[in-house]
C-alpha cells in the first residue's frame, strides 16, 4: 500500500472513529452527559488515576522482567515515551512494541534485536493479562447468577489455555513455521484474492520476516521461561489496576459498579485498539458504556460518562505522563549534546 493510500486510511479511521464517539454522544444527550459529569465526586475520581499509574507500571516491571533488567527511572520514561507513541499514531496495538523497543534502545542502550523479542513478548503477555481478567470477571458474575455469560466465559478460558499452550509448544521447541507458512498461504490463495491489503501481509516475505523476528522471542522464552510468568502475572495485575476507574468512576457518580463488570468491560472494549485509530478513539468508548448497561444495568447516560472518565484515565491520562516522559527525555538529550 502506497503511502498516500496509508495516510487516507488513518485519516478515515480516525475520522469514523470521531464520528462514532460524537454519534454516541448525540444519541444519548449531551447536556445529560454534562449535567452527569457536573455530579462527579472528584476524590473517588482521583484514585482511579493512581490506579492508572500502579497498572502502567506493572506493565514496565514486565517489560523489565522479560529483558531481564533493573527497573530504572531511564528505562520508566522510555517506556512511557514508547506508550506514548503507541497512543498517539494510529498503528493499534500490533505495531506498539516496534515503538517501545526503539525507545528503549535509544534511551537505555538496549539493542533493539534484545529488546524487540521482548516488547513482543510483552505484548502478548499483555493481551493474556486482559484475557485472564476478563475471565475471571466473567466467572464471578456467572457465579452470582449470571448463566447467559457462560458462553463467554468459555470463549475467554479458550482463548487463555490456547496462548499458554503455545507458549509451552515454543519452550518445549516444537517447530511452528511450517505450520505458519501453510496458514498464511491458505489465507493468501483465498481471502486475499479479495484485498490486497491481505495478500500483502500473507505473502511468503512478509510471514518470513515475522517468523524471524518470532525466532528472537522465542529464543528469549526458552533460555528462562520464568520470565514469562512473570510478565504475565504482572500484566494480570496491571490489567486488574487498569479496571479500576470504571469502580471509583461508578462511586464517584453514586452508580456503583462492581470490579467483575469492570473485569470484563474494561479488557473486552480494548480488543478494539488493534485497529488503526489513535488509542481506538470511538469505539473503544462506545463498546465500554454498552458493556456497562448490559452487564450492570445502569442508564445509558451514567454508562457514556463512566466510559469517558475511564478512558480519561486509561488513554488521556496515560498519553500525559508519556509526553511528559518524552520531554525529559528531550531535555536530557539537548542538554548532554549543547
Amino acid at each position: 500500500m502506497s503511502r498516500a493510500r496509508q495516510r487516507l486510511s488513518v485519516v478515515a479511521g480516525l475520522v469514523a472513529g470521531l464520528l462514532a464517539l460524537a454519534l454516541f454522544a448525540w444519541l444519548v444527550g449531551v447536556e445529560q452527559v454534562v449535567s452527569t459529569v457536573a455530579s462527579l465526586d472528584p476524590l473517588p475520581f482521583a484514585l482511579g488515576l493512581v490506579a492508572v499509574v500502579g497498572g502502567v507500571g506493572a506493565q514496565f516491571l514486565a517489560l523489565a522482567a522479560l529483558l531481564g533488567v533493573r527497573p530504572s527511572v531511564d528505562g520508566a520514561l522510555a517506556y512511557l515515551r514508547g506508550v506514548y507513541g503507541r497512543q498517539l499514531l494510529p498503528v493499534g496495538n500490533v505495531a506498539g512494541p516496534v515503538l517501545i523497543a526503539y525507545s528503549m534502545r535509544s534511551a537505555t542502550g538496549i539493542p533493539t534485536d534484545r529488546a524487540l523479542p521482548a516488547t513482543i513478548i510483552a505484548q502478548a503477555a499483555t493481551f493474556l493479562g486482559s484475557t485472564v481478567v476478563a475471565f475471571g470477571g466473567t466467572v464471578a458474575l456467572v457465579a452470582g447468577g449470571r448463566s447467559e455469560l457462560l458462553p463467554v466465559a468459555g470463549v475467554l478460558a479458550v482463548v487463555g489455555v490456547g496462548w499458554i499452550v503455545l507458549v509451552g509448544a515454543l519452550v518445549a521447541g516444537a517447530d511452528l513455521d511450517r505450520i505458519v507458512h501453510s496458514t498464511a498461504a491458505a489465507v493468501n490463495r483465498t481471502l486475499g484474492r479479495l484485498s490486497g491489503r491481505v495478500a500483502t501481509r500473507t505473502s511468503q516475505e512478509a510471514i518470513g520476516r515475522g517468523l524471524g523476528e518470532f525466532d528472537d522471542a522465542r529464543r528469549l522464552i526458552r533460555e528462562d521461561p520464568r520470565r514469562i510468568v512473570v510478565a504475565a502475572a504482572l500484566s494480570v495485575l496491571g490489567w486488574t489496576l487498569l479496571c479500576v476507574p470504571a469502580v471509583t468512576t461508578g462511586v464517584a457518580l453514586g452508580t456503583p459498579i462492581a470490579l467483575a463488570v469492570a473485569c470484563v468491560a474494561v479488557p473486552v472494549s480494548d480488543f478494539l485498539n488493534v485497529i488503526p485509530v489513535p488509542g481506538g478513539i470511538g469505539g473503544v468508548e462506545v463498546v465500554l458504556a454498552g458493556s456497562l448497561v448490559a452487564l450492570a444495568g445502569v442508564d445509558l447516560a451514567a454508562a457514556a460518562v463512566i466510559a469517558f472518565c475511564v478512558r480519561l484515565c486509561t488513554y488521556w491520562f496515560v498519553l500525559l505522563l508519556g509526553g511528559t516522559a518524552t520531554t525529559l527525555l528531550s531535555t536530557r538529550a539537548g542538554v548532554a549534546g549543547s
